[in-house]
């Protein structure tokens, strides 16, 4: 029986040293700073360097998140190991049928949030939007925008 206690000891330290532990807490409020990377269809408001500020709620248990931002809330959970982030990432996605009331647009919201300090947040966000192809009543890719941010803790 010892050695089973002692095994699983030197179970939880690795995993822990390889960044499979629970989340670091980004729960809290913050201040974000957001910039359009690309957009498939500029306009005056919409357009590649467009700069916003918006503050941002997170909710946290363990590896669940709940990001509230003035647009809505959309639900995520942490990645605690992947190539392109060896210390962990969350990650949080909705898809949105009939946006804005359409029956024939959908949309699907993507943010990436990299913890960069307990108080220093930075990431990037994507909202694809879908339409319904008239011949083949498929969803098709209609537009789409990219977004990076950092962000600043309030509380």
């Amino acid at each position: 029986m010892k050695i089973v206690s002692v095994i699983c000891t030197l179970v939880l330290a690795a995993i822990t040293a390889n960044g499979y532990a629970q989340a670091n807490s980004i729960q809290g409020t913050w201040q974000v700073t957001a910039v359009i990377t690309a957009t498939s269809v500029p306009n005056a408001y919409v357009k590649e360097g467009h700069m916003k500020q918006e503050t941002w709620r997170i909710m946290q248990q363990g590896n669940q998140a709940t990001l509230t931002t003035p647009n809505g809330s959309i639900q995520g959970h942490f990645l605690a190991h992947t190539p392109e982030f060896p210390q962990g990432v969350w990650q949080f996605e909705l898809a949105v049928p009939s946006f804005m009331g359409q029956q024939n647009l959908g949309a699907k919201f993507e943010v990436v949030i990299v913890p960069r300090s307990a108080n220093v947040l930075s990431g990037g966000s994507t909202v694809t939007y879908y339409s319904v192809n008239m011949f083949s009543g498929q969803w098709v890719p209609a537009g789409l925008e990219n977004w990076r941010f950092d962000a600043n803790r309030l509380q």
